[in-house]
């Protein structure tokens, strides 16, 4: 994964079911996610808003405008993500978390704004 995330690198990582590596992407450059945004797919969004780690999602979220964040916040469910997880690893269902009471608490008070 290049140093900076790009659409194309996004998509490959996600085809390749490198979650792993583009999870460490993201936790380095959570903003990067807003820019990312628009050129993704909804399925793409949704896996890479769960692919962030906790500690990432508040600058991830606070990047995004307020419909991106309800589309994030739409992406709560592993379900959203279920196409990836066909054919991966056993185990990569770990690396898509559930967001926390807070984290979808912060995406709610965004919305709208």
């Amino acid at each position: 994964m290049p140093a900076i995330l790009t659409p194309a690198s996004t998509r490959d990582a996600l085809e390749r079911r490198s979650f792993s590596e583009l999870k460490a992407a993201l936790a380095a450059s959570p903003a990067r996610l807003a820019k990312l945004w628009p050129a993704l797919t909804p399925l793409e969004r949704a896996a890479c808003w769960r692919l962030l780690p906790s500690g990432a999602l508040a600058a991830a979220a606070k990047a995004l405008p307020a419909a991106a964040r309800w589309e994030a916040y739409l992406a709560s469910s592993v379900d959203c993500v279920a196409p990836y997880l066909e054919d991966a690893p056993l185990g990569a269902r770990e690396y898509f978390r559930e967001p926390t009471r807070r984290e979808a608490a912060l995406l709610r008070a965004g919305i709208g704004k």
